[in-house]
């Protein structure tokens, strides 16, 4: 008969429900995957071997914005952590014993002099690139809103500028480092990861906010040029 060849309302309905159903399930386990962006990375290793150690807000993201924000955030926390750590360090190996008095004291005093040693190369360079990169960050503290594309500007000079790698990353630790300043190595080499991962994901958060805001950011506005300086420290 011509009617049993006509397909019914409801199944013609079916697969629609069940496109829509689908549909909202992957938005709701959401199919956004920050982790891909390691991909884009120019150390694609050293990312997904970072990325399970990111906390719940950054590795979770829901979209670029989260991911941007909450990574650069995240990053600074860590940059100033790495910062102060520098800073005791220099502070120890710097400061001078109390004056004392007494032959006895005074004899003590050199000695205790013996044991204090000048701050070694990979202490001196990461403190300062650990610097730098704070300065990547804050953008010479301009407000918020004006600094990704300042940020995406630099570490785009820092990681495709052609520039070498800073001390504190290719050379340290090395064999005269102490254990602070192997600690001290390790945690810029986070650092810098978590940059690496920032300058993959900031082309994707501007386009994005470009689109959002109805107009260009400024993609040259004058920036501190510090990333040609993070590459050059000694």
């Amino acid at each position: 008969m011509a009617g049993s060849s006509l397909a019914s309302p409801l199944s013609l309905v079916l697969p629609l429900l069940f496109l829509l159903v689908t549909t909202a399930i992957r938005g709701a386990t959401g199919s956004y995957n920050p982790k891909a962006f390691c991909s884009k990375t120019t150390d694609v290793a050293s990312c997904l071997k970072v990325f399970p150690t990111l906390p719940d807000n950054v590795s979770k993201a829901q979209d670029n914005q989260e991911l941007y924000k909450r990574l650069v955030r995240y990053c600074s926390i860590k940059t100033y952590e790495a910062s102060s750590l520098a800073e005791a360090m220099i502070a120890t190996t710097t400061v001078a014993p109390a004056i004392v008095s007494t032959n006895f004291f005074k004899e003590k005093k050199a000695d205790m002099t013996m044991f204090k040693t000048p701050p070694g190369k990979c202490l001196l360079s990461c403190n300062k690139t650990i610097g730098d990169v704070d300065d990547i960050l804050t953008c010479g503290h301009t407000y918020m809103e004006d600094r990704p594309p300042i940020i995406h500007q630099n570490l785009t000079v820092l990681f495709h500028g052609g520039y070498p790698l800073p001390l504190c990353k290719s050379g340290c630790p090395d064999r005269s480092s102490s254990e602070g300043e192997a600690v001290l190595a390790t945690k810029f080499n986070y650092i810098w990861t978590l940059l690496d991962l920032m300058e993959a994901v900031l082309p994707e958060y501007l386009s994005e906010e470009t689109m959002t805001s109805g107009a260009k950011h400024k993609t040259m506005i004058p920036s501190p040029d510090v990333a040609a300086t993070v590459a050059t420290t000694p």
